[in-house]
């Protein structure tokens, strides 16, 4: 099993040297990925409900409230690392033009030598999609066809033409080509069925937030039916989960009621095998809020738990 980092990307912990510090050490104790998020603008009120209340706290949505562009986040990370592979969890794609999106991520898979994955997400905050100019209702199909449009740029040797419903390019190619044939692996992010739909269809992967062992069995199977529908194979999709993480000493906690993983070094290594027994490869985990507290969990993680698990 790979276990990814999500690296202290929003709030006060934003910072280049904090970033740095937690990618440098992720690198350097062999785990496999770090991972950074999105979110574009803020609302002075917000109404509209965010979908994974356990996972974060309201404060984490406010004005003033610091997210560092996930874009910037993987160029700096990538500067600054060697092996390590660098993701998002999750990129709204809606909010943005694939055409540049795809060329900034060619760039970055060129520069990073191949250590790129790309974490979708179609976006849940109404006032944020007002605010750069999409239409909610249309988030699904704009997310489809710009992992379809992003996938094509990056396989084409020669300019390409598309037709779609809200993009068309007339013998295109891009700028740039990314390191890898086919360009980053797309990771398609949510938990609803829509998603696990998209990410069966198009998705080189599945990225679950805060889903449990216990329902791991019941996304697979609608993953795996929509994979089959799509003439593809279900092995070949990645299966990953992201949840908290709290260890057996005094940290603190991102959100002390979050249901995490907790407890000793078999406690934590038992529900990660217990992950791996439902046919999840990757674990990706929320740590504590201040750094010194991030790393050392990471190096609990790497000294005591992961020698555990088989």
């Amino acid at each position: 099993m790979d276990i990814g980092i999500s690296l202290p990307s929003v709030g006060p912990a934003g910072e280049r040297e904090f970033v740095l510090d937690v990618a440098r050490a992720a690198e350097g104790l062999g785990f496999h990925s770090v991972w950074t998020t999105d979110h574009i603008a803020f609302p002075k009120v917000r109404t509209t409900e965010y979908p994974y209340q356990e996972s974060t706290t309201e404060l984490a949505f406010s004005p003033g409230m610091d997210w560092l562009d996930p874009i910037a986040v993987m160029g700096v990370v990538a500067g600054a690392t060697e092996r390590i592979t660098i993701g998002t969890s999750v990129l709204v794609v809606p909010y943005r033009h694939p055409v540049v999106l795809a060329q900034e991520l060619a760039s970055l898979d060129r520069l990073s030598e191949g250590r790129i994955v790309l974490g979708v997400g179609s976006g849940w905050m109404d006032e944020e999609f007002a605010a750069v100019g999409v239409p909610k209702r249309e988030r699904g199909a704009r997310t489809d066809e710009s992992i379809d449009l992003m996938q094509r740029l990056w396989e084409a040797t020669q300019p390409i033409s598309f037709d779609g419903r809200f993009w068309r390019l007339d013998e295109v190619v891009l700028a740039s080509h990314p390191h890898r044939p086919g360009g980053p692996p797309v990771m398609v992010g949510g938990n609803t069925e829509p998603a696990l739909r998209r990410a069966g269809r198009l998705g080189d992967g599945w990225l679950g937030m805060e889903v449990f062992v216990e329902q791991v069995a019941a996304k697979r199977e609608i993953l795996n039916r929509a994979a089959e529908e799509a003439g593809r194979d279900p092995a070949a999709i990645t299966v990953s989960v992201r949840r908290g993480l709290v260890p057996a000493f005094d940290v603190t906690n991102f959100l002390p009621d979050r249901r995490s993983i907790a407890g000793g070094p078999k406690d934590v290594a038992g529900e990660l095998e217990a992950y791996a027994a439902e046919g999840v490869s990757l674990v990706v985990l929320d740590l504590a809020l201040i750094v010194p507290d991030i790393l050392a969990t990471m190096e609990w993680l790497a000294t005591e738990v992961l020698p555990l698990i088989e």
